[in-house]
């Protein structure tokens, strides 16, 4: 019997008796499996489960990041990826968008809702519609489910293993709400790990496709997030703020050509096309960067 498929066996155990409240040597098993387990279980996860997942994987990822502490630009973002979101097939997972204070020129996303945009990025984003095409792309990711599937791969190869290991080593936890520090520190390896590598390239192309789409259902330019790409394709490879967009991200050249495709049937289509510069500089105040 595989190690893995033991634990699924001990998290059902567990949930059978007393809610996953069961402790061993003082731990609460239910909780130090906790976000493994939900990751790890095959097959379709509730929204409950996802949002859980999600909201841990973004205290993993906000715990090596800053938030931008301008509350004007925070809710304007907010606003615009709402919005989007509104227009994509999950409307009601609760939408959060959230600005980072990094210079480096990214964007990501988390299961159940979770958006995040650096200021990097912001300030290489000249309008309103080509900031809906970053964050489009992005929804994209969460309603496929995306990094919950990736990161359910990662957790078969071992997370939930390396959980019983410190399950039976009998670490203690530091109150009847947190996970082991054991377990959260290996879950937030495995998120670092992932996000640090990137999804495979034929979910970014999905995400391309489907986020152009959710522009276009919004109102806006649904060639906003062509024009980030080719600004992004523009810059030096070898610039630091550029590095791990790159190496994330299949290379943009391929991107726009998978893109074409649909944006073309997407003219056919469109009836508004908005772009919203002057309501972006306005509401943003980001220091837009303009390449020499």
């Amino acid at each position: 019997m595989s190690q893995t498929f033991k634990i699924g066996v001990l998290a059902s155990f567990l949930c059978l008796f007393n809610g996953c409240g069961v402790t061993v040597q003082g731990i609460d098993l239910g909780r130090v499996v906790g976000a493994g387990s939900k990751v790890f279980d095959i097959g379709e996860k509730s929204q409950e489960q996802e949002i859980d997942i999600g909201r841990d994987t973004a205290e993993a990822l906000l715990s090596r990041s800053m938030l931008a502490a301008d509350d004007q630009l925070q809710q304007y973002v907010n606003r615009v990826g709402y919005w989007l979101a509104q227009h994509s097939e999950r409307p009601d997972l609760p939408w959060r968008f959230v600005v980072l204070n990094n210079s480096a020129a990214n964007a990501f996303a988390a299961p159940g809702g979770y958006v995040f945009i650096t200021t990097g990025m912001l300030a290489r984003v000249y309008n309103e519609a080509e900031l809906a095409g970053v964050l489009a792309h992005e929804i994209a990711h969460v309603t496929q489910k995306h990094h919950l599937a990736a990161l359910q791969g990662q957790s078969r190869k071992g997370l939930l293993g390396d959980v019983l290991v410190l399950a039976q080593q009998g670490h203690k936890r530091d109150d009847e709400r947190s996970r082991s520090s054991g377990a959260t520190t290996h879950f937030d390896d495995m998120v670092l790990d992932l996000y640090g590598r990137g999804l495979n390239r034929e979910d970014e192309y999905r995400a391309d496709a489907l986020g152009a789409q959710i522009v276009a259902r919004a109102g806006y330019d649904h060639y906003g997030f062509t024009s980030v790409l080719q600004a992004l394709g523009g810059r030096d490879k070898g610039e630091a703020d550029m590095t791990l967009f790159l190496k994330t991200h299949p290379p943009i050249d391929d991107r726009l050509q998978q893109l074409e495709a649909v944006l073309l049937l997407l003219d056919e289509r469109v009836i508004s096309s908005r772009i919203l510069a002057g309501r972006y500089i306005r509401h943003s105040r980001a220091p837009v960067i303009h390449e020499s």
